[in-house]
């Protein structure tokens, strides 16, 4: 199966083939950061999933606070945030999950970072509750 997404203006795209490796909501502050929301959602696959990439994008990369490296890939239209990866786990690639077309990934099974999850957010008692 090939998963393409895209941007709020449609002109950046990544396509993806098979099913991501993880699927998780993150309450960090860098994500909240990245997103401007009170967490993100993200669907990770194998960085040798990726089948292509178009558009122009920008790469914003920084040493994490917490010791590690990351690259955000943005587009240079409309500024969305498509995916990232970072020195921790190297293999895998991060792809925001809404900007695919549809939920065909469910609802995610990870909780990361969830001490810093906002008292207001509510999720399913299916989540796996994770620290980074």
């Amino acid at each position: 199966m090939t998963r393409i997404a895209h941007c709020a203006c449609g002109l950046s795209s990544i396509s993806v083939k098979g099913e991501p490796r993880l699927h998780a909501v993150c309450h960090c502050t860098n994500c909240k950061r990245r997103t401007g929301s009170a967490f993100g959602v993200s669907a990770y696959f194998l960085r040798s999933d990726v089948i292509e990439t178009r558009g122009e994008q920008s790469v914003y990369a920084f040493h994490h606070a917490d010791n590690y490296d990351e690259e955000r890939h943005f587009c240079s239209t409309c500024g969305t945030t498509l995916c990232w990866h970072s020195s921790v786990r190297p293999h895998l690639i991060g792809i925001a999950a809404g900007c695919f077309p549809d939920d065909s990934f469910g609802m995610p099974t990870i909780s990361a970072t969830s001490s810093k999850k906002l008292p207001w957010v509510e999720l399913p008692s299916s989540c796996r509750l994770v620290e980074r």
